[in-house]
């Protein structure tokens, strides 16, 4: 099982991406609709989630800022990005990302994108 962390502004992602998993056997532990949230969230969240599934655009704070805040504090922490912006794949990676996907994710691709960032850790 891997417990996940969740930070989109869609909330029907958020309700989707809950039932799949659940389905796949593993847990969303957590969940923030903002950067700002997610960081918050994220520093009070005990024990840690394997996997943050973090989108870019959201708005009070970018996923690239969010990504750099959580690292600075974890930086073991396992992020997959999702980004309707192909352009920021690179960038998301080389700030730390565990892996990208590209938006629209189907829901196989995003198993894969979580369960490669958690067979990565292991």
């Amino acid at each position: 099982m891997v417990t996940i962390f969740i930070v989109d502004d869609e909330a029907i992602l958020h309700r989707l991406y809950k039932d799949v998993f659940s389905i796949k056997g593993h847990e969303v532990v957590a969940d923030a609709f903002d950067g700002a949230e997610a960081v918050e969230k994220y520093v009070t969240i005990d024990p840690k989630p394997d996997v943050i599934i973090l989108d870019h655009r959201m708005p009070n704070k970018d996923g690239m800022q969010t990504m750099k805040e959580i690292l600075e504090f974890e930086p073991k922490a396992k992020i997959v990005f999702i980004s309707a912006d192909a352009n920021v794949r690179e960038q998301a990676m080389s700030n730390g990302a565990a892996s990208f996907g590209l938006k629209p994710v189907t829901i196989r691709h995003m198993l894969d994108l979580v369960e490669s960032a958690v067979s990565d850790q292991e």
